[in-house]
């Protein structure tokens, strides 16, 4: 995991337009995975850098959403799209459809087996919450210890639908994003420690072969 200190989501931003650039012009089909929470901004400005460009080997969709009907106000590809949030000409898939959990969870899990089957490249944004969790996957959750792609289940904030810690593994670039004095300890720890993924699911971004972590957190020499 190659740390970069940084105050701001300016380089994180580079990265991963940069990435997407590279890969879309050596004719690659793409799946770009984008965030929601403290990740959507990034995703925004990563997608207004794309605009004019040909997308048509883009894939789009989140690694997790909070599960409830289409458009409410939770919802994370709703607050992307009201941020302005953009990708003309990629396929997207947005995660709720407006059924139950358990089945919007299967057919996002098979979206994804049939999309990584037409895709060269899968790149990653990523958070880190100050209690471990990346992506939808919370301590001690069902979202952990599953073979599927995506799971559905009940947190302790919402109702989540996310990728899991077995498609994260397939996950071949992540750009990791987290500011704020509140995860600097959980930062401390993902670097230097290993921890159990039941624990820390976050720790389970080390296993992406390459992956760049932006954060304030001033790491020692």
């Amino acid at each position: 995991m190659k740390y970069i200190y940084s105050i701001d989501t300016l380089d994180a931003i580079s990265m991963v337009t940069k990435s997407i650039v590279k890969h879309l012009q050596n004719n690659e089909k793409v799946l770009w995975l984008v965030s929601g929470g403290s990740g959507g901004k990034v995703s925004i400005e990563v997608a207004r850098n794309l605009r004019n460009l040909d997308l048509s080997n883009l894939f789009v969709t989140l690694s997790d959403e909070r599960y409830g009907p289409v458009g409410h106000t939770d919802e994370n590809w709703q607050i992307l799209i009201n941020g302005g949030f953009e990708v003309t000409g990629a396929t997207v898939y947005r995660p709720l459809i407006g059924v139950s959990r358990d089945e919007t969870a299967t057919q996002y899990s098979e979206w994804l087996t049939k999309t990584i089957k037409n895709t060269n490249h899968i790149i990653g944004i990523f958070g880190v919450g100050a209690d471990g969790h990346t992506a939808g996957i919370k301590p001690n959750s069902g979202a952990i210890n599953t073979s599927k792609y995506a799971i559905g289940y009940t947190g302790n904030d919402f109702e989540r639908i996310t990728i899991t810690p077995t498609f994260i593994r397939l996950v071949d670039e992540a750009v990791v994003q987290v500011f704020g004095e509140e995860k600097h300890k959980t930062i401390q720890q993902l670097i230097n420690e290993k921890v159990s993924i039941t624990t820390q699911p976050a720790q389970i971004l080390k296993e992406i072969q390459e992956v760049t972590l932006y954060s304030d957190y001033k790491k020692e020499a």
